[in-house]
């Protein structure tokens, strides 16, 4: 299927009816103009906000208020190094979990040695739930 071609356009070697130039620049001119006034509103926009001045601080607004905790962090370095330091303080040292039924919390190093030494705790009976346990814990504990 062929397109009719222009002669004039043939003779010449070029299309002479490619696009409406006079069309074309009046629709960049019209966009450049669009954007001029576009960049003068908002420079005059930003000058206006400039020269305003701000409204005066209310009392409410002065008073520092301190929400309830849990609080969000500030400093997410400083507050994680501070978590892993009391979480290995709190590994690495001796305290009463249960003073009354005789559970304490012993080094990492230490509960490793006596697990070697010892062997690991038996099943606890269904039965005896926690007081077996606690007779166990007490029959090891002694030398």
């Amino acid at each position: 299927m062929s397109v009719p071609v222009d002669p004039r356009s043939k003779d010449d070697g070029f299309e002479h009816h490619d696009a409406n130039v006079k069309g074309l620049l009046a629709v960049g001119f019209g966009l450049l103009a669009t954007l001029a006034v576009s960049l003068t509103a908002v420079a005059v926009l930003i000058s206006y906000y400039d020269s305003t001045p701000e409204p005066p601080v209310t009392a409410l607004e002065r008073d520092r208020i301190i929400p309830p905790a849990p609080r969000l962090e500030t400093s997410s370095r400083g507050n994680g190094q501070q978590v892993i330091r009391e979480a290995e303080q709190r590994l690495n040292r001796y305290a009463w979990i249960d003073r009354e039924a005789g559970v304490a919390r012993i080094p990492l190093p230490r509960a490793r040695i006596l697990l070697l030494e010892r062997g690991w705790p038996s099943p606890v009976e269904a039965s005896g739930g926690r007081d077996v346990r606690l007779q166990q814990t007490k029959q090891r504990a002694q030398p």
